[in-house]
């Protein structure tokens, strides 16, 4: 069955990010070319919805393989009585010194919406969303190490202790879900991470414009087409991809390895949010096609971890999604709360 709904956020030519993440932009994204296109004037952003599995993709004209989706499984999420859930507001580093992470918990509600930046973003990056999810939900963010003003990282990380890490995080400070779980481009690996480790404390799972598990060995094939883009693709494969080339101590190539193992995430609700349009700035036409088709077949992949997927392509709109349109993120956090 398909459904298609619309949505029409406004599309904002000024920047607005905080400083942080305008530089997170311009040194991380374009090094790893997740980005999208610049938001441009226009009527409106249509955001086209369908359930798996999809006949087709939706995402760009660039057809990418269909998927079959998995068996359906159901899990009972693990739930917190009303009086003891969480009420208090938190901003603050948790841990011991030199190994303190920076987390932010608002808001009240029987759902805890959990809130996973990107590589090498952080809190920051979620300030146009979390305010209208804190009026109705509790709502949970945190710096990884290495980011925001959380401690260094000392450990090689990948996306799966990165979840584990932050489900003890959650445990320390009395939060134990259930759990709607948000995460922007490589933050959306992590999602699946956390979502696999732990099922029955997931009710729902929001991607993105969540980087394929894929998209490492396609941005690290490009050809040398003599463009600046992809020499700039093809240096970060033996730089910022290693775990000594980035603050987080991420093993980019291990860690979407390991979320390529992951087959089935069964019945949980799951919506893929992705920009429509790539801009790959000066490459040439035939790695433009390529990495396209790439970024689509690896929406379709995560769509096809869950039975109760759903895909919504935004047109007019960057990387950074929940900055740029984040009424589209909003809509679909709100769908899946109690």
């Amino acid at each position: 069955m398909t459904t298609t709904d619309t949505i029409s956020p406004a599309c904002t030519r000024t920047d607005t990010r905080p400083l942080a993440v305008r530089r997170l932009g311009v040194a991380v994204l374009a090094t790893l070319l997740v980005g999208a296109t610049s938001c441009s004037s226009g009527s409106g952003t249509s955001a086209t919805r369908i359930t798996t599995p999809p006949a087709s993709t939706l995402v760009t004209s660039t057809s990418a393989a269909p998927t079959t989706s998995p068996a359906s499984t159901t899990t009972t999420p693990t739930t917190t009585s009303p009086e003891t859930r969480p009420t208090a507001s938190i901003d603050e580093l948790v841990g011991a010194d030199g190994q303190r992470v920076h987390v932010r918990c608002v808001g009240q509600g029987d759902t805890t919406v959990l809130l996973i930046a990107g590589f090498g973003g952080d809190t920051t990056n979620w300030v146009n969303v979390e305010p209208a999810i804190a009026a109705r939900a509790r709502v949970c963010s945190y710096d990884r190490p290495g980011t925001g003003t959380s401690d260094p990282a000392t450990s090689t990380a990948t996306f799966t202790t990165e979840a584990t890490e932050l489900h003890t995080l959650l445990s320390t400070i009395g939060e134990t879900g259930p759990d709607v779980v948000v995460g922007h481009s490589f933050g959306g690996a992590e999602v699946i991470a956390f979502a696999s480790l732990f099922p029955n404390e997931v009710t729902g799972i929001i991607l993105i414009d969540a980087s394929p598990a894929t998209w490492p060995a396609a941005s690290c094939s490009v050809a040398n087409d003599g463009s600046d883009m992809a020499e700039m693709m093809r240096t970060s494969c033996t730089g910022v991809f290693l775990p000594t080339g980035n603050s987080e101590r991420l093993d980019v190539t291990a860690a979407f390895a390991e979320v390529a193992e992951i087959d089935s995430l069964g019945s949980v609700p799951m919506a893929v949010i992705t920009a429509t349009n790539r801009d790959l700035a000066d490459m040439t036409a035939p790695e433009v096609a390529h990495l396209t088709a790439a970024w689509n077949q690896g929406q379709q992949g995560w769509m096809a971890l869950s039975s109760a997927s759903h895909l919504v392509s935004v047109d007019h709109t960057g990387h950074h999604i929940e900055i740029d349109q984040p009424d589209v993120v909003i809509d679909e956090i709100t769908r899946l709360l109690p």
